[in-house]
């Protein structure tokens, strides 16, 4: 494997890269995800830029072998938990990443999203 890291390794840190990325558009992009939400939930940024927080932590903590099992729940929960933001800004098209599509993106952006959380369970939960 590469580096002589073992598939488990590999995958977390594969994990890991995903949300840091996604974490760093809670900063990059703020208004644009605040946007996601909607209109009558109060602080919107403020909660984009927690969310953001709590993304990079748990990109970090699932690199941590002591700590990824439970990184790893907690990342599937967080990712069941926000796909109601996501059907919600593909509903009214907000214009941000591919929820102007419509509805129509949800049938690509639902089924990666759940290939991401067996990602996510192989390599963390089922693994450890």
């Amino acid at each position: 494997m590469l580096s002589g890291a073992d598939a488990r390794s590999a995958g977390r840190v594969g994990i890991a890269a995903v949300f840091a990325f996604t974490a760093l558009g809670h900063f990059v992009k703020r208004d644009e995800m605040a946007a996601m939400l909607p209109p009558s939930m109060p602080s919107r940024s403020a909660m984009v830029i927690v969310s953001g927080v709590f993304e990079g932590l748990l990109a970090i903590l699932v690199l941590l072998p002591a700590d990824a099992k439970i990184a790893g729940i907690t990342l599937c929960a967080f990712l069941v938990l926000v796909t109601p933001v996501n059907i919600h800004a593909a509903i009214n098209r907000v214009a941000f990443g591919g929820h102007a599509a419509g509805p129509g993106y949800l049938a690509v952006r639902l089924p990666l999203q759940l290939v991401l959380l067996l990602w996510i369970y192989w390599f963390t939960i089922r693994a450890g």
